[in-house]
């Protein structure tokens, strides 16, 4: 319990004007970073020998899938929606 008559206790803020300031300077440091580091460092095409396959059903992705028997095999699935 707190005495009335004393001074106010400091209100419990997860984060202060400053603390966020900071968090937002390293925040968009760590994007420049990555952004940089993606820009001059990341490889621009694939590595000769890798494609990719555009598949129009499940019977096409299990063909491909069984002709690979015996080697590593990754399965990406993307969506517009």
């Amino acid at each position: 319990m707190s005495d009335p008559t004393g001074p106010p206790e400091p209100r419990g803020r997860w984060l202060d004007r400053r603390g966020a300031l900071v968090l937002l300077l390293v925040a968009v440091l760590m994007v420049g970073l990555v952004a940089g580091w993606l820009r001059f460092f990341a490889p621009r095409s694939a590595p000769a020998g890798v494609t990719m396959t555009d598949l129009h059903g499940v019977v096409d992705l299990q063909a491909r899938f069984n002709a690979d028997h015996g080697a590593t095999r990754l399965v990406v699935i993307f969506s517009p929606t």
